[in-house]
């Protein structure tokens, strides 16, 4: 019997789907036995056609005399463990020369590589094996080695490959640093300084670019203004006259303003936050400096007027209303504000006089509402004068410049001693239903004389006025202490939250808020 072998190695560089720069080995065997004259013609087969006897696959063979051992056979090959994929086919075929070529063919049913040789035997049986050496990079999927001989199907081994390597975790940027986030965030905030009608200031609070032309504030930094003044970190003023949009309950107000201002700030996915994140606020020490702040969030409230706020851990500087809250990238969340209408209008730039009126005589913690709660603008809203406003009854009357009310204390109910002092019993800001009235006590210390009424007013979250006593004459006298004292009774109200106002004349000297209870 004749025997021979054929081996030939071919080295291809990788494409397509394959590493670059990555070698695929591919080993052809041909072994041939059965000389053409040991077989009569009838027994031989038709010329050109070669018949698969057998298959094999796996990731480790080599040839034991006429036979192909393989000595690992699988068809599922793992990367990275495994290395190398042999397959070896054996035919019946024709003596003589022929071409052999074998595609690998990838699980998008493209063609990766090909590999030919020439076989020039005299037997009729042929073993061809190859060997494909496996890239990390390789596409995972059905595969398949098609193998044809002179141009003619002679073969077709499938298999699968699975990647089983743990896919690297995806590089995630490190979060600016709170220098970069100041540096962003507070050219795209503004001062705000609320204005009565002489122009003399009111309150100030901040505001901050949520888009080109578009500043976010609190309705509180506006409210009883006749006019804005606006003062951004690059030094501009910007006198507002009006506002865009607006909502007392939820405080937040929308102002227009030159579109070629500083770029606005980025917002944050909606709910992308949650309770114990770090986050930062841009307020204000005073003096028109800018700082920034560490705060957590520390919980989640919500109320049928306001929606649902976010509450964070003190900011250390209350009284900046119309803050923005930012994430620790560096994006929006929300703007800080107090919720209680006619808050912003005392003439007061800080919160820390006011009680929160369930708080047992707490400051007031501010909250933060979130920006996916304040609507787009629409592109045909008109802004809306502050005259207008104020005519409409939307805004709060500022207290005036000069007060003669020195002080105000509500309370369950009140004593006089000496037929002249005024002294209230149980001070509180909350009250109850059953108990039927509550106390309003005021101390004066007029600073000049004057002859008027003194009349209380109580106003709703909406800024209508619901209650209001008679007015009494009282007559004051410079540096004269006097008093006087209300007894007010809370029948016709419902829960909620509610402002009085102390009128000398027509004009509020004082105010305050309580909250009643059944």
């Amino acid at each position: 019997m004749l025997h021979g072998y054929l081996i030939m190695k071919l080295f291809r560089d990788a494409v397509l789907r394959l590493a670059p720069r990555c070698a695929l080995l591919f080993l052809c065997i041909a072994a041939f036995s059965q000389p053409a004259a040991s077989r009569t013609g009838q027994d031989q087969p038709s010329p050109a056609q070669f018949r698969v006897v057998r298959v094999l696959c796996g990731s480790k063979g080599e040839l034991h005399g006429n036979e192909y051992i393989m000595q690992e056979p699988k068809t599922v090959f793992h990367v990275p463990d495994d290395h190398q994929i042999v397959i070896s086919f054996e035919w019946q075929g024709p003596p003589g020369s022929h071409h052999a070529v074998g595609n690998w063919r990838s699980p998008d049913g493209k063609i990766a590589l090909t590999s030919d040789f020439d076989l020039n035997a005299q037997g009729t049986r042929y073993i061809g094996t190859w060997t494909l050496a496996i890239p990390a990079s390789i596409t995972p999927g059905l595969w398949a080695l098609e193998v044809e001989v002179d141009g003619k199907s002679a073969g077709t081994q499938t298999f699968q490959i699975v990647s089983t390597q743990t896919p690297p975790a995806p590089t995630t940027p490190p979060p600016p640093s709170a220098a970069q986030v100041y540096q962003r965030a507070a050219s795209a905030t503004a001062f705000i300084t609320s204005l009565d009608e002489n122009g003399g200031p009111i309150t100030r609070g901040l505001g901050f670019l949520i888009d080109k032309g578009l500043v976010l504030t609190a309705f509180q930094a506006i409210d009883g203004a006749s006019s804005l003044r606006l003062e951004f970190a690059d030094g501009s003023r910007i006198a507002v006259a009006d506002v865009l949009a607006w909502n007392r309950e939820q405080d937040w107000a929308l102002l227009a303003v030159p579109s070629e201002k500083e770029q606005p700030l980025t917002r944050a996915a909606p709910d992308s936050w949650k309770v114990g994140d770090l986050c930062y606020l841009i307020t204000s020490q005073g003096q028109g400096s800018r700082t920034i702040q560490t705060v957590n969030i520390t919980g989640f409230q919500a109320t049928r007027l306001t929606g649902q706020r976010l509450e964070i851990s003190s900011p250390g500087a209350e009284g900046w209303l119309g803050a923005p809250l930012l994430d620790i990238s560096g994006n929006l969340i929300g703007v800080l504000s107090g919720g209680l209408a006619g808050l912003g209008s005392r003439r007061m730039g800080s919160w820390a006089n006011y009680m929160d009126p369930g708080g047992s005589g707490a400051t007031m913690n501010p909250t933060v509402l979130p920006l996916s709660a304040i609507p787009s603008r629409p592109a045909s809203q008109q802004p809306v004068a502050f005259s207008a406003l104020a005519a409409r009854g939307v805004l709060t009357v500022p207290l005036v410049l000069n007060p003669q009310a020195a002080t105000g204390t509500l309370c369950d109910g009140f004593q006089q001693f000496n037929g002249q002092a005024i002294v209230p019993t149980h001070p509180a800001n909350e009250f109850s239903r059953k108990q039927g009235t509550f106390g309003v006590v005021i101390t004066w210390g007029p600073s000049e004389k004057i002859k008027s009424t003194a009349q209380l007013r109580i106003f709703d979250a909406d800024n209508n006025a619901i209650v209001q006593t008679r007015p009494t004459n009282i007559k004051l006298q410079p540096r004269v202490t006097m008093y006087s004292a209300w007894k007010i009774p809370l029948g016709s109200l419902r829960p909620g939250i509610y402002r009085i106002d102390l009128l000398l004349g027509d004009k509020p000297e004082w105010r305050s808020f309580f909250r009643l209870v059944d």
